[in-house]
This record gives C-alpha cells, sequence and structure tokens, in this order.
C-alpha cells in the first residue's frame, strides 16, 4: 500500500489550502456549496490520513501527483476559479472512491455531493465536465479492475483457487479415509474374531499339556499296577513250590508259620495293587474330562458365534459349557487308602499270630 494522505509535506499542504478556502471570498451559492464540501473533504483527509491512504489507491496511483502540484500553485492571492474548480474535482474523485469501501449509513453526504455535481456541472469550464462524467459514471469500474489486477487480489484469487482444490480434495480424502475407515473396521472384526479363536486355541493348548501329562501317569499307573499284579501270584507260587519240595510233614499249625513272611508280603503287594488300581483308575478318569474339554474348546470356537442369539431361548445354555469348561477335574483321591492304614493292618495281622 503506497501511503500518500499520511505524508507529512500533503498534511501541510491540505492544512494551508484549507485556511485558503475557509478566507475564501464567496460569491453565490455554488461557490459556498462547493467550499463547504472542500473543507469537510480535506479536513477529513488531515484526520483520517491513513484511512484515506487504505481506501483511495486508485486515485492515490492515477493523480496523486497532479492534485500536488495544485495544492502547491494555490496560495491566498490565487483567485483563478477554474483552478479551485479542479481541486474540487480530485476532491471529488478521492472521495468517491473512499466512500466506496464505507458502510450504506454513509451514503447521505456521498448523494448529496453526487447531486450538487450533477447539478452544478454547468458552471465548470473547459474538460472539467467530462472529468465529472467520468468520475460519476466510469470510474467505479476503472477502480474494480484496479482492483482485481492488484496483488491483494491476485492473493485472493489464488485463496479461491486454492480453497476450490482443497474442496476437491477434501471430497476425495474423505471418500478415501471413510474407506480406510471401513477397511479398519472389518480388520478389527476380523482381530476380535481370531483372538476369541486364540483364547480357545491357548485353552485347548493348555487342556492339551495337561492331557499329554496324564497320559504319561496313566502309563507309569499301568507299569506299576502290571508289575504288582504279576508280583502277587510270583510269591505265593514261590511259597507253595517251596514247601512242597522241601516235604514237611505237619506236626503242628505251628509249622505253619513259615508261610507268614509271604503272607505278609502278599498282603503288603495286595494292598499297593489297590493303591495302583485306584490311582490307574483316577487318572484315567481325569483323562476322560481333559479330553472332553479339548472336545468342548473346538466345539464353541463355532458356538459362540450364536451364543447371543442362542441366549435369547435359553439363557443358562452358555453358563452350562463354562460349569464343564471351568469345574475342578475330578480325581476320587479321598477314595485312596492312604499308606498308614495299610502298615496299620499288617501289624494287628502280626499281632494276631504272635499271640496264638
Amino acid at each position: 500500500m503506497k501511503k500518500y494522505f499520511a505524508n507529512e509535506q500533503i498534511k501541510e499542504l491540505n492544512s494551508r489550502y484549507l485556511k485558503i478556502v475557509l478566507k475564501m471570498d464567496l460569491e453565490g451559492k455554488f461557490q459556498e456549496q462547493r467550499s463547504g464540501f472542500m473543507a469537510n473533504i480535506i479536513q477529513s483527509m488531515i484526520t483520517d490520513c491513513e484511512e484515506w491512504d487504505l481506501n483511495s489507491q486508485f486515485n492515490i496511483h492515477h493523480i496523486s501527483e497532479q492534485f500536488t502540484s495544485a495544492l502547491t500553485k494555490a496560495n491566498e492571492k490565487f483567485e483563478n476559479e477554474n483552478h479551485h474548480n479542479l481541486i474540487f474535482i480530485i476532491l471529488f474523485r478521492f472521495y468517491c472512491e473512499n466512500q466506496l469501501y464505507k458502510s450504506y449509513e454513509s451514503m447521505d453526504p456521498y448523494s448529496t455531493i453526487r447531486e450538487f455535481m450533477k447539478e452544478n456541472i454547468d458552471k465548470f469550464s473547459e474538460v472539467q465536465p467530462d472529468q465529472i462524467k467520468y468520475v460519476l459514471y466510469e470510474m467505479p469500474t476503472s477502480i474494480l479492475k484496479f482492483i482485481m489486477s492488484g496483488q491483494d487480489f491476485g492473493t485472493m484469487r489464488d485463496f479461491l483457487r486454492t480453497k476450490e482444490l482443497a474442496s476437491q480434495y477434501k471430497e476425495v480424502w474423505d471418500k478415501e479415509i471413510l474407506k480406510k475407515q471401513n477397511e479398519v473396521n472389518n480388520l478389527r472384526e476380523s482381530l476380535e474374531k481370531y483372538k476369541t479363536g486364540f483364547n480357545f486355541v491357548a485353552l485347548y493348548s493348555g487342556f492339551s499339556n495337561l492331557g499329554k501329562m496324564k497320559k504319561s501317569e496313566l502309563r507309569w499307573a499301568r507299569f506299576f499296577m502290571l508289575i504288582i499284579g504279576v508280583a502277587i501270584p510270583s510269591v505265593m507260587m514261590y511259597s507253595l513250590w517251596h514247601f512242597v519240595n522241601k516235604t514237611y510233614a505237619f506236626a503242628s499249625l505251628n509249622e505253619l508259620i513259615i508261610f507268614a513272611p509271604a503272607s505278609a508280603i502278599t498282603l503288603v503287594l495286595l494292598y499297593y495293587f489297590r493303591v495302583s488300581l485306584a490311582t490307574y483308575n483316577s487318572v484315567r478318569a481325569q483323562l476322560m474330562q481333559i479330553e472332553l474339554r479339548k472336545s468342548l474348546c473346538q466345539f464353541i470356537q463355532d458356538y459362540s458365534r450364536y451364543s447371543s442369539e442362542i441366549s435369547k431361548d435359553n439363557s443358562n445354555l452358555l453358563s452350562k459349557f463354562e460349569d464343564v469348561i471351568f469345574s475342578n477335574i475330578m480325581t476320587s483321591e479321598d477314595k485312596i487308602p492312604s499308606t498308614f492304614d495299610g502298615i496299620e493292618q499288617i501289624a494287628t495281622l502280626i499281632k494276631a499270630v504272635k499271640i496264638k
């Protein structure tokens, strides 16, 4: 923006010419009204110089030098009427441009001075009427062209063009974002399904590892049970074979005491055979329950998809599954006799034999 009215030289010239206008000898209504308009405009230029610089760039660009020259030539002894009319027309040009940027409420003074120029156009001489017609009818268009060709308006046009492109890009981006959002939602749903599946896979894996441990326990329980099962008849057969080979002749019942060690060993073996059998049955029962849980884990992966719909008809259906899955694995260990109970029974038997 080019500064003109804020220049100290122009302020001084305006102040000096304002004094000339106020001291001017006026003849007739035309000069009185003209001087009043000129005084008001010049006073406003001095007081609101920054506003006039902002709103009068077109005429500052075209006639500022002419206005400066006209003010410089004017003095108190200068009484050329055409020169005062020229300054008035220049002031009118600046005033009209300045009014383009004002609100509608400030149009009354502008309308008054326009009507004055139209009604008194014949009072101006030489080319001045053409200049007035230009100000009234053509200058607004010239100002518009000047503004549109200026850098500020070019920036505004670039902004509007950029805004339009941004709107187009935004529309494309919104569609792309919506598409990506749908893809993300689909992926999230898939991940939730995978998460549910992996949870059951982890649960199945835990039962599978536990099942391997129980299978190993079952093999060892079967092995010990078979060993004890073979040892019991072996001890009895060995005792009988040893008795037959010695060809004992029973003189009394006390001679049967030779069967006491074999009988004691047999009783101990019978007890541990019972323990082994109970352990074998317990491990086998646990293994069956683990296999049941593994089967339910495989089934529930598909079943859980419909659990929400099924639960509407039977709200306890899924809870039954949870009762089975998360219930304790029954071991029946409370039914297995302890080792000390068997020892007490053997001690009681030995005492009975000694008494006899």
